[in-house]
């Protein structure tokens, strides 16, 4: 009897390497479609991989200029192509698993050849995300135009899909928000490595309040920077990390000197940072996960999110749960865990405990459920 063929296609999406070797552990992974493959990403074989490169290069090419305006065009060029190219590579797979914006002409590729087809969507409902996203930045009509047609490309693939896999409540209330049948989704919690992400010794006593992940409006950093400025705490330090984007520079370049940017670090080295880090603030206005914050709390770390951070934290328990655009709220609970260090220790360790149960074990135990459950519905023996 013949295995079930399942392939997974994801322009560069860091946790589609995961459910790779989720699927490739029950053997069922015919192929893996990438863009380029991230050769630091162990445990897939080789012989199942499939790249695309082009799609990446062509809108790297295009972020060259200046502007979120580039930007956008590059997600809707470099992800268009790499959906049209990944189609001669599908066959007749039992489930076709792509990552959203990413696999419209291969979805429905793939449901003609009796497929069962899922879309991963990682952040809020797209029509929800750029309206949030529109309020803050002000777009130009040319950004606007691009965005919409962004969203539409979403609503297709939305439409043509059976199952829509999401990361948390906040991504799915959206998707319920916006009309979404609740019959296609089905909620799967992303993880982290505790084995790679731990408590160590912290080597100074200065408050260190750490951000981590792409530097952008979206993420909320003008606000943190803001909380911060107003504080003027001892024996403090607000450290960045991650690569900046174009609508934020403006707003860096203001508060130059206020804090330390380390730009690139690989995830086999971020736990140093975590690890001599006081506490972890993600202040974004929309994030459907928020990693990072596992990561950190794994390391022992309270958390400061906002109410529309997918990651699941306990207000007052983990840390604290704060509106979003309220840099106020923010400086008040920063100065709080600065004059508590025995209750933000104790949040730390709480948000450590609580954390251990979102591990990639669990997440691959999870999706091969799903797997499971579709494969039994296709009347396919596993």
């Amino acid at each position: 009897m013949s295995k079930p063929k399942v392939v997974i296609s994801s322009a560069g999406v860091f946790h589609a390497y995961h459910l790779a070797r989720a699927v490739q552990q029950n053997g069922y992974l015919e192929k893996f479609i990438t863009s380029i493959y991230n050769k630091y990403e162990s445990g897939i074989d080789k012989s199942k991989v499939v790249q695309i490169p082009v799609s990446t290069i062509i809108a790297s090419l295009i972020q060259i200029f200046p502007g979120n305006t580039a930007r956008a065009f590059s997600y809707l060029v470099g992800d268009t192509l790499f959906d049209k190219m990944a189609t001669k590579y599908l066959r007749d797979p039992d489930i076709f698993h792509v990552f959203n914006n990413q696999g419209l002409e291969c979805l429905k590729f793939a449901k003609n050849r009796g497929a069962t087809t899922i879309v991963s969507r990682s952040s809020a409902h797209p029509r929800h995300q750029f309206e949030i996203l529109e309020n803050e930045l002000n777009p130009n009509r040319l950004e606007s135009y691009i965005n919409r047609m962004l969203i539409e490309r979403h609503m297709k693939e939305y439409e043509i899909v059976d199952y829509i896999f999401v990361p948390s409540d906040f991504v799915w209330n959206s998707m319920i928000r916006e009309g979404v049948s609740k019959d296609k989704l089905r909620r799967v919690h992303l993880g982290f490595d505790p084995d790679r992400f731990f408590p160590g010794k912290k080597k100074d006593d200065v408050f260190r309040i750490m951000y981590a992940g792409g530097l952008s409006k979206q993420k909320g950093i003008n606000y943190l920077l803001e909380a911060y400025a107003s504080l003027d705490l001892a024996n403090s330090e607000l450290l960045l990390v991650g690569d900046e984007y174009p609508d934020i520079k403006d707003t860096l370049s203001r508060y130059k000197g206020l804090y330390k940017h380390v730009r690139f670090v690989p995830q086999d080295k971020l736990v140093h940072y975590y690890q001599q880090s006081s506490v972890f603030v993600l202040p974004s206005l929309q994030d459907g996960f928020g990693m990072v914050t596992y990561e950190a709390a794994g390391c022992g770390l309270p958390l400061i999110v906002t109410k529309n951070v997918g990651a699941d934290v306990r207000d007052k328990r983990d840390g604290f749960v704060i509106p979003v655009r309220d840099s106020n709220t923010l400086a008040s609970k920063l100065m709080f865990l600065y004059d508590n260090p025995q209750l933000a220790y104790e949040m730390g360790m709480s948000a450590r405990q609580y954390v251990q149960q979102f591990t990639w074990s669990n997440y691959y135990a999870e999706i091969n459920r799903y797997y499971g459950e579709i494969l039994a519905e296709k009347n396919i023996d596993v």
